[in-house]
């Protein structure tokens, strides 16, 4: 898009028709959808034009149509007006239209933007058309003079600020209206279509979207999260449904390395298209980081393991302890299979820098380690004091575990304040409960040892310097600040990076030691082979490994079939928070779960958070605002 002819984005309008000098577009307007240009665009903030050739009233047309599939019917005002709204502009292009019909459409517009009860009605569903009749009135006039007009194709996207949030771009307004009215199959059949892990997801997710949700501004977030889980565990409890098997076989056989969240959801997706896939798992079972990374008191096996089963089912070919030692492209040719994805995580613990931690010491255990191990069934016997070192989710669960354990002593060791702290808040708050100490703006310098046996760690404390490229502040050493803490057990946990020692010499790495892949197709350097998750990106959350996997399943199907990969729409640069009309919000509170008592719950590894019951989950998704955001253009 080259110039704004005119826009009435975020109700601010500029109008370059007059042939006076013209406006520049301010920041915040949309000239482009990702790399998608556009003549007109109608949205949920406004329109804007680029070229004077645009149908105004075609578009209007094709945005009203558009917003009557979003409309939840619920309220009269919205739907009867929009289905209004269309036969009014319906009969102008018809060449059956009335100037007093103009009028009649601005009123009705209005009248839908103040009286609608959800945000989609107040903010979303005409706020455009009502632009156009005010500002474009002479291109509806002329439909009034009994000629038919025409209309043009458009195309449309749709986000919310929760759903541009969340990595796998769920469509969380529209499960969640499900569960509010009481559908939690269909509810889950949803969130199934971008998140094959609900039960998972929907325990051990870090919400993203939950910190985008509009109700922040108003009163509490909408528990989104727990609404996921509330699908999940409905279906469980109701007998847990069958996957969709696929309509049509496919002969091409996929290979699949590692079965975490990556893996499962590119598996998922490539046998719902029909393909032949084959998962090696170095590990004894499915689930990645999930399996041995995330404790039972936050995300019971159980559950993993009655997702993983569900994918299996749909006649994926499974081979647990089945390690790539080499990734041999003629080997692998030669078994018939056309496309590669490399999902294996990133499981091996990065270092401190300090002294002693390569020494092999008794007692000195990476926090990645430690936790696979006790998922896998090690015995660890809690005697003495323990020190973690680091300020993310695994410090927490090595800390939160060695609690269960019996350990009395456990301390966290954390190189900034609380404040940057990466883990999750919530793990922070249930830590101190459960009696972790926090020591923070301590940094290790060397792993102390008696013979060959941990007896401590030395350490030096912080202060906090310049932001570094992370915008948390740097820590910065205070020089002569050491001191001795005592330890019989010493748990790095600082971050993970992936062993890519199988596909040495022949695959493309990044300067993290990461895959380099086309951010777009997910493509490796070596002929159909797809790589993502943590191995690519390095260590990230469940959802964003998940939506790797989506995306390389989507990749792989169009580089088998010979298609080129058609993007998804971007919203990126537009802020989808943003909205004209604000109206007025009831505060409602949020739907309390239930936890464990703090006493009770380290003496095991049950979980910690209860779930929501249907009725709680029902009333919960009514506190839902509906903040969808559409957009028309041609």
């Amino acid at each position: 898009m080259s110039a704004v002819s005119f826009s009435s984005w975020n109700g601010k309008i500029i109008d370059n028709r007059t042939g006076k000098a013209a406006k520049a577009a301010v920041p915040g307007i949309p000239t482009m959808l990702g790399d998608k240009s556009f003549s007109a665009l109608m949205g949920w903030n406004g329109m804007v034009v680029s070229e004077t050739v645009a149908n105004i009233p075609s578009l209007a047309l094709g945005y009203l149509r558009e917003a009557r599939k979003l409309s939840c019917g619920e309220c009269s005002v919205c739907s009867i007006g929009i289905d209004r709204l269309i036969g009014l502009i319906d009969g102008l292009i018809a060449g059956k239209g009335k100037k007093q019909d103009i009028a009649e459409i601005e009123r009705i517009a209005r009248g839908v933007m103040e009286l609608s009860k959800c945000n989609f009605g107040r903010a979303s569903a005409v706020t455009p058309v009502y632009d156009a009749v005010r500002y474009y009135k002479d291109d509806f006039l002329a439909l009034t003079a009994g000629k038919k007009g025409t209309t043009r194709p458009y195309k449309t996207a749709v986000t919310a600020p929760c759903l541009e949030a969340c990595p796998a771009r769920l469509d969380i307004p529209g499960y969640i209206e499900l569960i509010r009215n009481n559908r939690f199959g269909e509810s889950l059949d949803l969130i199934r279509k971008r998140c094959i892990l609900p039960g998972v997801i929907g325990r051990a997710c870090t919400h993203p979207c939950e910190d985008a949700c509009v109700r922040n501004g108003i009163d509490k977030t909408l528990a989104i999260r727990l609404l996921k889980r509330a699908a999940a565990d409905s279906d469980l409890s109701s007998g847990a449904s069958a996957l969709k098997k696929p309509t049509a076989e496919r002969p091409e056989k996929v290979a699949v390395v590692g079965a975490g969240p990556a893996g499962l959801a590119a598996t998922y997706h490539l046998r719902r298209m029909g393909y032949q896939v084959t998962v090696f798992e170095a590990l004894p079972k499915g689930g990645g980081m999930a399996a041995v990374g995330i404790p039972d008191y936050r995300l019971p096996k159980r559950i993993l393991e009655h997702e993983v089963e569900l994918i299996r089912s749909l006649g994926a070919d499974f081979r647990y302890n089945r390690r790539i030692e080499k990734l041999d492209m003629d080997e692998l040719t030669a078994q018939g299979f056309k496309a590669i994805f490399l999902g294996v995580g990133a499981h091996e613990g990065t270092k401190m820098g300090c002294k002693g931690e390569d020494a092999g010491y008794e007692g000195f255990v990476d926090g990645a380690v430690f936790l696979r191990e006790l998922a896998l069934g090690k015995t660890v016997e809690p005697k003495g004091k323990v020190v973690i070192v680091g300020g993310g989710n695994v410090a927490m669960d090595c800390a939160r575990s060695c609690v269960r354990l019996g350990f009395k002593d456990v301390e966290i060791l954390y190189r900034r304040t609380r404040k940057e702290m990466p883990a999750r808040a919530e793990e922070v708050d249930e830590a101190l409960e459960e009696g972790i100490k926090i020591r923070y703006l301590v940094a290790p310098v060397a792993v102390l040892a008696d013979g060959n046996r941990v007896r401590g760690v030395e350490c030096i404390r912080m202060k906090l310097g310049e932001p570094d490229s992370s915008g948390r502040r740097r820590p910065v050493p205070v020089k002569g600040s050491e001191f001795k803490v005592k330890a019989d057990l010493v748990i790095p946990a600082i971050g993970q990076k992936p062993d890519l020692g199988f596909a040495k010499d022949v695959i493309q790495v990044t300067g993290w030691g990461t895959i380099e892949v086309n951010p777009d197709t997910l493509r490796t350097n070596l002929e159909g082979v797809f790589a993502g998750g943590d191995c690519v990106s390095g260590p990230a959350t469940l959802i964003e490994a998940l939506d790797a996997g989506n995306r390389a399943a989507r990749s792989i199907d169009a580089y088998l079939q010979g298609r080129t990969l058609e993007p998804e729409v971007s919203f990126k640069g537009i802020d989808v928070k943003a909205q004209r009309i604000e109206g007025f919000i009831d505060a409602c509170p949020q739907e309390k779960v239930t936890l464990l008592d703090p006493k009770e719950r380290v003496k095991s590894f049950d979980e910690v958070e209860g779930p929501f019951g249907n009725d709680a989950a029902m009333k919960e998704a009514n506190r839902c605002l509906r903040c969808y955001r559409l957009v028309v253009w041609e």
